[in-house]
């Protein structure tokens, strides 16, 4: 039912309008958006109606969309939620195609905002529903701002306000007995006539910028999935209420184990009976990491409470802080957040939630009061973006395997209506994160849209005071990190070299050369580029240090940072080879220039010759492995200095900062251009501890401290398997040709497929014996080249079979 548009509606129409009128009076959209003056300042839930009737069945489409978000009901089913996160001037708008038979119909729009405690992620302009049918003569039947639409407030929500620390958005407490429960149904009294606002505009009639509350664009990512979870589990239950459960940890010798089953059976949609005057705490084990939307369905009960929380994992410690073993409970803190039901005594009252939970385990909580509670169903329905894995990646070693589906799942549940650095805290898209998720896409299916949206997102987060991309968007704090300006622009060569798409390119472009001209602003080519006055993330410290804080590196008062500068060189030189790529050889030449002049001055600064590494600061005080790893990265360093240091980041240095798993992607990169695969597996062990410490996911840091359980920044070994094991990567933009170079290190054998809009690539390389048998077949149209040491043979499309011997030196470091 939800379709995506290829072009806008009502061109036709605007296009009359404009011959017709001066340009300041055309109109736009049929339609417009309506409120509901009645309601106060948020947060507050409304329920938009509109009843029509229709002489002869129709298909149509509509548009719809709302601030700050919207569910739409037709005929008492849901047909879509929304709107795709955007921002005021990205704003967009769902369609959704429908078949209706003749006779009477009625709209139901539950929308709501929250105001103040709202998810950082979301932005609002002002409370409203919009609903247009593509069909203009159908706008007075069914169309807001045009047709009789009435609204109501929802009363029986109260908003619980989240630590600060947690930006997902305030939780509910419903209160039955308040709550109007025909409402969604279109029943019941107190319906009003709501109130127009103003015209509707798309983003390109941007001549009427300054008088248009919003700029709408049509979604351009399809609906996000939603599937019933099966592998809940009962894992303790035992006799408390709400106020005994947050002050002491799980005990054992408390489990009702007799209690189990009939728990258990409400999870798979059986009753559960629960008298009067009983108090229940169950813990819940969903068996894996969800993304969610919680069900939950009673009878009778009146006067009971039931709160239903949930969490990543369980800590060690009452004030949070340390987790060790995720799958241990007992003798742990729960510290989850959720949602308050209220019964009111009513049949078969389906209380739900207004946004989805993350996490590993539930903890249900029931007090009835003088009536007996029947809890009918919990259901939980998984939501994320629908990314599937298209192609294959498998080896010899089961820990690599593992690791796989780990990491691929934490991609998972860290997209949705934008990629995310976690789904549990602060559910915001950071370049640095959606840099390697998109990497990660790229070599797992076809389905480009989401990175596609990123990116532009994060073009269009400029438009503020500092005329810099926004390190996470959308988002209203305006937070700036500078090497993530340049990791933007490194997720548009990205872009450029797996899917190619010139001309969308060359639109991203005027973006990408003003940020590093910002960057670079106030520079003589005698000086290196000074640290900004923000927060300088470049990775989270994997060492206590007395010289990195909050993820900022060492730089003295003269505010000089190596790794900052080697990033800039390297994105110099990223940024000459998409100018190369548009045919802009003066651009092309400059941005060179521009690496030569920097990568010259920050040498002399920053390389210490005794050591044969880069300090992070002038005083040569501090060195981390950071600033080796990204000069490893750049053309312009010295071959000589390159070659010295990739050998020192071997040793491990007490004083040598390591990457974290963030950062370790990078690190990853240049073991493979060295031919130093054995490093790469060894700095898979945290990976590897994963099955034996619970993680279902990759966490932001492999520490017990770790804040974030799920980070998607982790899922680049996945990557790595394809383009730095297997050795698939693209040879030019676009991907029109593929370059392959197997480097296994201590696996035996490694298979993969890998999507490519031409069909798939697939590689077989196995040891044999003494040789190695390297089996690849490349679709229709696609040239390649095997490379084996230092000797490179053509491969045609099919199938192509090789014999080759074993490695016998370190293969040399790729251009």
């Amino acid at each position: 039912m939800r379709v995506l548009l290829i072009d806008l509606p009502y061109n036709g129409q605007i296009e009359r309008n404009q011959l017709q009128k001066p340009w300041e009076q055309t109109t736009g959209w049929p339609c417009s958006w309506v409120t509901f003056s009645e309601a106060l300042k948020p947060p507050f839930v409304i329920v938009y109606r509109c009843k029509f009737t229709l002489n002869e069945a129709l298909r149509l489409k509509v548009h719809v969309s709302g601030d700050e978000r919207y569910e739409l009901y037709l005929d008492h089913r849901r047909i879509g939620r929304g709107s795709e996160r955007g921002d005021r001037n990205n704003w967009f708008y769902e369609t959704y195609e429908l078949e209706l038979a003749a006779g009477e119909h009625q709209w139901i729009a539950r929308c709501w905002a929250i105001g103040d405690h709202k998810p950082w992620a979301q932005i609002s302009v002002q409370p409203g529903f919009l609903l247009s049918p593509d069909d203009e003569s159908l706008a007075p039947l069914m169309g807001t701002g045009v047709a009789q639409w009435e609204a109501k407030p929802m009363l029986g929500y109260r908003f619980l306000p989240l630590p600060p620390t947690i930006g997902t958005g305030a939780k509910l407490d419903i209160d039955g007995a308040s709550f109007d429960w025909d409402a969604l149904l279109g029943g019941g009294d107190g319906w009003l006539a709501v109130q127009p606002l103003a015209n509707v505009y798309h983003t390109r009639d941007n001549y009427h910028f300054s008088s248009v509350q919003r700029l709408m664009r049509p979604a351009t990512l399809p609906a996000m999935q939603e599937a019933s979870i099966t592998t809940m589990g009962v894992r303790f239950v035992e006799q408390a209420g709400i106020q005994e459960s947050n002050g002491y940890p799980i005990v054992a010798s408390f489990d009702l184990i007799e209690e189990h089953e009939r728990w258990s059976a409400l999870l798979t949609g059986q009753p559960c009976h629960i008298p009067a005057n009983t108090r229940r705490r169950v813990i819940i084990d969903l068996g894996d990491y969800y993304c969610f939307y919680p069900e939950l369905i009673v009878s009778g009960g009146k006067g009971s409470i039931i709160r239903l929380h949930w969490e990543e994992s369980f800590y060690d410690e009452a004030d949070g802080g340390r987790k060790t073993n995720r799958n241990e409970i007992a003798g742990k803190w729960f510290r989850g957040y959720g949602d308050t039901f209220r019964p009111d005594g009513g049949q078969e009252r389906s209380f739900d939630t207004l946004w989805w939970h993350a996490g590993r385990y539930g903890e249900l909580i029931v007090e009835t009061g003088s009536e007996a509670l029947d809890l009918l169903a919990l259901k939980l329905f998984e939501t994320r973006y629908p990314l599937e894995m298209e192609g294959s990646i498998q080896c010899n070693d089961e820990r690599v395997n593992q690791v796989v589906q780990a990491s691929f799942r934490t991609l998972q549940m860290c997209a949705h209506e934008t990629y995310m650095d976690c789904p549990y805290w602060e559910q915001l898209m950071y370049v640095g994160d959606t840099r390697i998720q998109s990497l990660v896409t790229y070599v797992s299916t076809l389905d480009a849209r989401l990175p596609r949206k990123a990116l532009d997102m994060f073009r269009v987060s400029r438009n503020n005071h500092l005329g810099l991309v926004n390190c996470a968007y959308p988002d209203q704090s305006g937070k700036h990190i500078a090497s993530f300006s340049l990791w933007w622009v490194a997720m548009v060569y990205d872009y450029a070299l797996w899917r190619g798409d010139r001309e969308w390119i060359r639109f991203m472009m005027s973006g990408v050369r003003d940020e590093l001209d910002r960057l670079l602003y106030n520079r003589s080519p005698q000086e290196a580029v000074k640290l900004p006055v923000s927060w300088n993330f470049m990775d989270w410290q994997t060492a206590p240090s007395d010289a990195w804080s909050s993820g900022t590196p060492p730089h003295g008062a003269d505010r000089l940072n190596a790794a900052y500068n080697i990033l800039i060189i390297h994105t110099l030189e990223i940024v000459a080879k998409l100018e190369a790529y548009l045919g802009e050889t003066e651009l092309e030449s400059r941005a060179r220039r521009l690496a030569s002049e920097l990568s010259q001055v920050t040498q002399k600064l920053f390389w210490n010759e005794e050591r044969g590494l880069f300090a992070d600061d002038t005083d040569h005080r501090y060195y981390s492995e950071h600033a080796q790893v990204l000069s490893l990265l750049c053309e312009s360093i010295s071959p000589e200095r390159n070659r010295r240091l990739l050998s020192e980041i071997r040793k491990t240095a007490t004083d040598l900062m390591r990457t974290s798993v963030y950062f370790d992607h990078y690190t990853f990169d240049v073991f493979a251009s060295g031919g130093r695969i054995e490093e790469i597996v060894d700095r898979l062990q945290p990976w590897f501890g994963m099955e034996e410490t619970g993680l279902k996911t990759t966490p932001e840091i492999f520490l017990d401290s770790t804040r974030s359980d799920c980070h998607a920044w982790g899922a680049h070994p996945v990557y790595h398997l394809y383009t730095s094991l297997l050795g698939i990567r693209p040879a030019s933009m676009g991907f029109t040709s593929v370059t392959i170079r197997p480097q296994l290190g201590p696996l035996t054998s490694l298979h993969g497929k890998l999507p490519h809009p031409n069909g798939f690539i697939e590689v077989n390389v196995e040891s044999r014996g003494s040789q190695w048998h390297v089996e690849v077949a490349l679709p229709v149209g696609l040239p390649g080249t095997l490379v084996w040491g230092n000797i490179s043979y053509p491969l045609n499309e099919g199938h192509n079979e090789y014999k080759l011997p074993m490695l016998t030196r370190e293969l040399p470091k790729s251009q």
